[in-house]
Formats: structure tokens, C-alpha cells, sequence
């Protein structure tokens, strides 16, 4: 689980940006993953995440794929650059702010 200590917008302390950075990371970190685990490993409310998705794939940072019933979402090379960018891929680089931290 991530934990966010900073100051944001939401209930949980998070800017929407931080939200974004976390969904990104997580999908970067894993496989395709449904929306309720995805939400559940970045730690967010799962009533805000089809807004962050759909803002997500609109930008061709995630992509939608249907597997029979189930939807999974996963991050695309222009989000695998986003999270180099950013240095999601580090966790060592957020490991003196409490900015995705890994527990």
C-alpha cells in the first residue's frame, strides 16, 4: 500500500496530479489490473476513478482492455515514459519525502 502524507484536495490529502502519479506507478509496477485493485493498491477512493481513467486514457497514458467480462486497464509506453520521467520507477527517490512510499 502507498501511503500520501502531503496536502491535497481530496479526503485523503491527495492532489488530483498525485492521484494521477499514483495510478500511473501502480500500473507501472504490475500487470493489467481491474479498476477496484488499481484503486485499492494506489490508495484511492474508488468513487473519484472513473473521472482519473477516462482523463488517464484520453491521454493515451492507460489503455482499456476487455478480457471476456472483465475490464483491465495498463499503462502504455507513453505512460511508461511518464513514470521515468517522474521517477515512479524509484522508489528510493521518494523514500526521504513520504511521497509514494511503499509499506
Amino acid at each position: 500500500m502507498f501511503n500520501f502524507p502531503l496536502k491535497g484536495t481530496n479526503d485523503l490529502g491527495l492532489s488530483r496530479m498525485e492521484m494521477y502519479l499514483a495510478i500511473i506507478k501502480v500500473l507501472d509496477k504490475g500487470d493489467s489490473m481491474a479498476q477496484q485493485q488499481i484503486m485499492r493498491k494506489a490508495g484511492i477512493n474508488l468513487s473519484v476513478s472513473k473521472e482519473f481513467f477516462n482523463f488517464l486514457i484520453k491521454l493515451g497514458i492507460i489503455k482499456e482492455q476487455n478480457l471476456g467480462s472483465k475490464i483491465v486497464y495498463s499503462i502504455t509506453v507513453k505512460g511508461q515514459r511518464l513514470s521515468i520521467y517522474f521517477g515512479l520507477d524509484d522508489d528510493f527517490i521518494f523514500s526521504g519525502t513520504g511521497l509514494f512510499r511503499i509499506d
